[in-house]
């Protein structure tokens, strides 16, 4: 064995062994069934997590969760694999699609539809209320294994000031346009820069389904550097280095730039509201993303909830109570308002709290109208890697490195070759 897969082993089972102190690990000295949670949740998002686990043990005295931070999603991810490989996972924890597909393939989880469609499960009507996609992105060959968790959608943020002083009453509906209205935006004199261009696969992905591409076939081969791939590419490309109508955005750089006043509108995530409405000096809106060509696209983010085949039948359920509790409407629309992340069901939009949100944000209405449009990445075990590669391309195209056709061509063959191994 390797030295750091050592290493990591032993941090798994360090981890396993300070939340499991007695017994099985199923009880604690106070009989209450314990569940032990992993999660990628910090700063705000954290906060807001343990208030509802506080509130969710208060209605259920008899279950403890112990929310365990692995403090971002790589972290979690490799502490994951760690544990599943000496069988010491905790009951429940985050994960993306792909690393779901992994686990799912070692049969290391149990699939949520024995326990949606069990005795304690969701009736036809709550499973209806669901937004389809995230039914559909939480499934295997049919097969719901596991539920949406804290769930996002790509906005742009944009100065309303601004935008009203070049003419716009609104954001853009259509990515030419938006071209346009970042060219009257950029003041250099001035320091201001219509927007951001960034690495963004995101963005990429939105824009290569749009235009009717996708990151993989129907067999599974890479499809990006398709002419959809190509046309999405090289308009980034261009708004920032023919344009030069962006800055080159790294990290919470665009944030900041935005916030200062630097930069009049910037891609974003749902949740981003959440960590700088504090901040904000000036009047900011919410958009949905440009379309192109009226094909009204999106990609959804963020991870899911699942449970692993470990710790006793009481805990199993006990799991499940947890997962039920918070996919419910009123707990959705709670941590919807706690966090920014969209409800994963329908009806929570009626929720007064949420409703209240959506009047208080200028433009989330109309974002939220996004979520009867989402699609999802691959879910393949192989596009973990693939979409770093992809990403690695879009960095040599935004730098100037290398043209888009060749940068995408490259990633395809990289990819392919990931896949064949």
């Amino acid at each position: 064995m390797s030295k750091s897969l050592l290493r990591l082993t032993c941090a798994v089972w360090a981890l396993f062994l300070i939340a499991c102190p007695g017994g099985d690990g199923s009880t604690g000295r106070d009989g209450r069934v314990r569940v032990v949670f992993w999660h990628a949740m910090g700063g705000p998002l954290g906060d807001a997590l343990n208030a509802m686990i506080a509130e969710f043990e208060q209605e259920h005295p008899a279950i403890v969760i112990e929310p365990v931070s692995m403090g971002g999603y790589s972290s979690l991810s490799q502490k994951l694999m760690g544990a599943v490989q000496v069988n010491a996972p905790p009951n429940i924890a985050q994960m993306y699609e792909s690393w779901t597909t992994q686990f799912h393939q070692l049969n290391r989880l149990i699939p949520l539809d024995s326990l949606v469609r069990g005795a304690e499960g969701l009736t036809a009507d709550q499973l209806d209320d669901f937004y389809p996609a995230f039914i559909e992105g939480n499934s295997w060959d049919g097969e719901l294994v596991t539920l949406p968790f804290n769930k996002s959608v790509p906005v742009f943020f944009y100065n309303i000031e601004l935008l009203r002083k070049a003419g716009y009453d609104e954001f853009p509906g259509t990515w030419s346009g938006f071209r346009t209205m970042v060219r009257k935006l950029t003041d250099r004199g001035r320091g201001i820069w219509g927007t951001e261009m960034g690495v963004n696969q995101w963005m990429f992905g939105c824009m290569l389904r749009q235009l009717g591409g996708d990151f993989l076939d129907a067999d599974d081969r890479p499809a990006f550097n398709s002419e959809a791939g190509v046309r999405a590419a090289q308009f980034q490309y261009d708004i920032l280095a023919r344009d030069s109508s962006a800055v080159f955005g790294v990290g919470y750089d665009p944030q900041n730039d935005f916030l200062t006043g630097g930069i009049a509108c910037i891609w974003g995530t749902s949740v981003s509201w959440t960590f700088m409405k504090d901040q904000m000096t000036f009047p900011v809106g919410v958009a949905p993303i440009p379309q192109w060509d009226d094909r009204q696209e999106v990609i959804s983010f963020g991870t899911n909830i699942g449970l692993f085949r470990t710790g006793t039948e009481a805990q199993v359920a006990a799991s499940w109570e947890f997962v039920k509790w918070f996919t419910t409407p009123e707990r959705q629309a709670q941590w919807a308002v706690l966090t920014s992340y969209v409800p994963a069901r329908r009806s929570a939009l009626d929720d007064p709290r949420y409703r209240r949100m959506m009047d208080e944000v200028p433009g989330l209405r109309a974002a939220l109208d996004q979520l009867e449009h989402m699609s999802f990445e691959p879910k393949t075990e192989e596009w973990f890697n693939g979409r770093r590669l992809l990403g690695e391309a879009l960095e040599k195209i935004m730098r100037g490195q290398a043209g888009v056709r060749t940068a995408l061509d490259e990633a395809a063959t990289l990819v392919a070759r990931e896949m064949n191994k």
